[in-house]
C-alpha cells in the first residue's frame, strides 16, 4: 500500500508533472493526498486528512514566500497514523516522460472565449495583464467569453459565466474543465490552466511580452527567474495550440484570427513551410492554415509563412537596469500617451504585463505598443 504526499506548490506543476506521475504509479487500495475540491483530476478521492496541513499552511492558496518548514514532516505523521507501515511517496522529477492522465472529462459547456484572469497574492509580473479591456473588446465582437479558474484567485471581470457557477459543492474544477473543453478558443498566460487546457486539448493562445519569451526564463514573481513552459502546452495539446506576443491589440487580432479564418491541417512542416498558403490542398481564399509537430508549429497566412519552434533556450544573459530616456524623450511620449484611449490611472492599457516594459515613456528601451512612438 503506498501514500501519496499531496503537492502544495503551484497549480501548473501539479497539471502537468505531478498527476501524470500519479496516474501512472496508483494502485487501488492506495491512499491520495491533494485537494479534495480536486477530486475530479484524481484517479481515487483525496483523502482530506492528508489536505488539512496544507490548507493551514496556505489558507489563501499556495504562496511560494512561505516556507513550508515542517508541513512534510506534519504530513509524514498524519500519513502514519492513517496507515501505519503504508510507503510514503512523494513526487520528484526523475526523468520519466508520462502520459496524460486519463482523468474522467465532464460534459462541455459551450462558450466561445475561455480567459483565466489570475491574480495571485504575491507580486508576480503575470497579474497585471489588462483582463478586463480585453474581455470588453472581445464581447463587444461578439463573442461569448467565460471565466476558468476559482473566485479566489481569478481579477474580478465581467462576462458572461463563470467556472465557480457551474461548479458542484465541495468542488472547484469541474466548472473550468467543462469550459475548457466546449470553448471554440482559450486565452491564457503561461499558467496551470494553459496546461489543464492543453490536457483537455481546448484549442489555445498563450500570450507573452515578446518573441521568444515561451522558450526562456522569465523574472515574473518577485524577479525570480522562471522556466516558461509552452513547449509542454504544445507537446500536448493535439488541436490548435500557439504563442501571442505583444499586446492587447496583438491578443486581439489573434483571437479573430483563431474563431474566423484559422484551420489546424495534417501536413509536413519542412516540404510546407517554403510553398504559399494557396498551393495547399483544400485552402480557401482568405484563411490561414496551422501545420503541428510535436515541438513547433507552422502558421501559413497569405502575407507569408511564420515557423515557431518551441523547445526552450537557455540564453541567460547579466542584466542590468534599463537606461532611462532623456527629458525631451519621455516629455513628446508622455504627451502622446496622455492623448491615448488606452492611457488610463497612469497606465498603458494595452502594454500588457509590466515586465514587458512597454508603454513606459521614461525608458530608452521602452515602445508605444500601439506603435504611436
Amino acid at each position: 500500500m503506498k501514500i501519496f504526499l499531496p503537492w502544495f506548490g503551484h497549480f501548473g506543476d501539479l497539471v502537468r508533472d505531478v498527476l501524470p506521475w500519479v496516474w501512472a504509479r496508483w494502485q487501488p487500495g492506495d491512499v491520495i493526498g491533494g485537494n479534495p475540491l480536486h477530486r475530479t483530476l484524481y484517479p481515487a478521492a483525496p483523502d482530506p486528512r492528508l489536505w488539512e496541513p496544507v490548507a493551514q499552511q496556505y489558507p489563501d492558496g499556495f504562496d511560494y514566500r512561505r516556507r513550508p518548514d515542517d508541513l512534510e514532516v506534519a504530513l509524514r505523521d498524519v500519513a502514519g497514523a492513517i496507515a501505519p507501515g503504508a510507503d510514503l511517496i512523494v513526487w520528484a522529477p526523475d526523468g520519466e516522460a508520462y502520459p496524460k492522465p486519463p482523468i474522467p472529462l465532464p460534459e462541455p459547456y459551450a462558450i466561445d472565449v475561455v480567459v483565466a484572469p489570475r491574480a495571485k497574492p504575491y507580486t508576480d509580473a503575470k497579474n497585471g495583464w489588462p483582463w478586463a479591456y480585453l474581455v470588453e473588446e472581445v464581447r463587444r465582437r461578439g463573442y461569448r467569453v467565460g471565466i476558468a479558474g476559482s473566485a479566489a484567485e481569478s481579477a474580478t471581470i465581467v462576462a458572461d459565466v463563470a467556472a465557480w457557477d457551474l461548479d458542484e459543492p465541495g468542488d472547484s474544477i469541474t466548472g473550468t474543465l467543462r469550459l475548457l473543453r466546449g470553448a471554440r478558443l482559450v486565452v491564457t498566460l503561461d499558467s496551470g490552466i494553459a496546461h489543464l487546457a492543453s490536457l483537455v486539448d481546448a484549442p489555445q493562445l498563450v500570450i507573452y511580452d515578446q518573441r521568444g519569451d515561451e522558450r526562456r526564463s522569465l523574472a515574473v514573481r518577485d524577479g525570480v527567474p522562471t522556466q516558461m513552459r509552452f513547449a509542454d502546452v504544445h507537446r500536448w495539446n493535439q488541436r490548435l495550440c500557439l504563442p501571442v506576443w505583444g499586446g492587447l491589440d496583438a491578443v486581439l487580432f489573434a483571437i479573430d484570427e483563431a474563431l474566423s479564418r484559422l484551420r489546424v491541417v495534417p501536413g509536413d512542416i519542412d516540404a510546407s513551410k517554403g510553398r504559399h498558403v494557396s498551393a495547399m490542398p483544400s485552402w480557401q481564399p482568405g484563411e490561414s492554415l496551422v501545420l503541428t509537430e510535436e515541438c513547433r508549429s507552422l502558421i501559413m497566412r497569405p502575407i507569408g509563412n511564420d515557423l515557431i519552434e518551441t523547445c526552450p533556450v537557455d540564453d541567460a544573459v547579466e542584466s542590468s537596469p534599463p537606461r532611462a530616456s532623456d527629458v525631451d524623450t519621455q516629455a513628446t511620449r508622455q504627451h502622446i500617451c496622455d492623448g491615448c484611449e488606452r492611457w488610463t490611472a497612469g497606465r498603458c492599457g494595452a502594454a500588457g504585463c509590466p515586465c514587458a516594459l512597454l508603454g513606459r515613456s521614461d525608458l530608452v528601451s521602452s515602445r508605444c505598443p500601439l506603435g504611436k512612438w
